[in-house]
């Protein structure tokens, strides 16, 4: 009897399973559920034994495998790459995956691998070259600056990050969590009124300029995403001179940084003397009237000092990643120290309350 007639009973309406003829439809589906399960857990393209280690695992003595082609800036465009994508990049001609971690695409070619350093010490003055790249060549890095890391100056005007030394070109991304920060540039010194003194300084000085945070070059591109802090320098006070007044004006402010500039010493004359009994001999000596500039702090210019005698006061140093104020009738304030100076088309991106001070070349 043919196996519809054995294993379904006839109704009015339709035909039926019978109670035995469920029984092995069940175990025949609960079979191939097994066997598919079995087989989702190692598949073979090529071989009907796939190792037991690999998901998957194809086998070909003729045939390889073939990775999406994609140019540079058509895998670029990928929104949200997952960490481990792999893609064949038909302008490097190299296999490139994406590395989630450091939101950056590395390759399997030595000419166009991404280097990836960690930064978890604060320093002063780093000169990237020297202390990384001599050593690790690549055309690419990706920098972590690690939170709670802080990169300055070691002295005042000092840029704190520095790529000018690299000896090729190379794409600079930089995740920084922690203070980049240039220092502050030192006040302008008041003018000493003409003397006795044959080498006088009868004008005032202009005030430095404040310490960049990252310096680049021509070639070498900086792409900063910041969840930290990046800071130019402020620029020291220009310092003043007497006016037209009788007295004498105030020294520069110093500028802000966590390394600040120190403010200008305040303007004097030269006296003329003697050394007195037995020899007499003539003397010619700096007498300071007026008050230096005050310090730098870490985010705000230090304060001009004020004049002698209706003397005006020196110009104030300008806050992280601004300029230094000029000294009335004195010198010019010092430049600001930007984020990221030199070469071009340089990006930095605030991110999750990042912030930055100072310009962007």
């Amino acid at each position: 009897m043919p196996l519809s007639n054995k294993c379904f009973a006839k109704s009015k309406f339709f035909s039926k399973p019978s109670s035995m003829c469920m029984r092995v439809i069940f175990i025949l589906i609960t079979a191939i559920l097994f066997l598919l399960n079995v087989n989702a857990q190692n598949v073979g393209i090529g071989t009907a034994t796939p190792n037991a280690k690999a998901v998957l695992d194809i086998t070909s003595t003729d045939k390889g495998v073939l990775f999406p082609r994609l140019t540079t800036a058509q895998r670029n465009a990928i929104s949200n790459p997952p960490d481990g994508l792999h893609i064949f990049n038909t302008d490097e001609r190299c296999l490139n995956y994406y590395d989630a971690n450091n939101s950056a695409w590395n390759c399997y070619c030595s000419d166009c691998r991404t280097v990836t350093i960690r930064i978890t010490t604060s320093t002063c003055k780093l000169d990237f070259y020297n202390s990384y790249a001599k050593n690790n060549p690549a055309s690419s890095y990706v920098i972590r600056i690690e939170s709670g890391v802080t990169i300055s100056g070691c002295a005042p005007g000092d840029t704190a990050l520095s790529f000018s030394n690299m000896l090729n070109n190379a794409n600079i991304t930089i995740l920084n969590y922690g203070t980049i920060a240039g220092a502050g540039g030192n006040g302008g010194m008041a003018a000493i009124e003409s003397g006795c003194q044959a080498s006088q300084l009868p004008f005032p000085l202009p005030g430095n300029g404040g310490g960049h945070a990252v310096s680049s070059k021509t070639g070498v591109q900086i792409t900063i995403n910041n969840y930290g802090i990046v800071s130019g320098g402020g620029g020291g006070g220009g310092g003043s001179s007497k006016g037209t007044s009788s007295g004498q004006g105030g020294g520069g402010g110093g500028g802000a940084g966590i390394i600040a500039g120190t403010g200008g010493t305040g303007g004097g004359f030269y006296q003329a003397g003697s050394t007195g009994p037995p020899f007499n001999l003539p003397t010619c000596t700096v007498v300071i009237t007026a008050q230096p500039g005050g310090a730098g702090q870490v985010t705000n210019g230090g304060p001009g000092g004020a004049g002698f005698n209706g003397g005006p006061a020196g110009g104030n140093g300008g806050a992280r990643g601004q300029a230094g104020q000029n000294g009335p009738t004195g010198a010019a304030g010092g430049a600001a120290g930007k984020a990221i100076a030199g070469g071009n088309g340089n990006v930095l991106n605030n991110i999750s309350g990042g912030q930055s001070f100072g310009g962007v070349d």
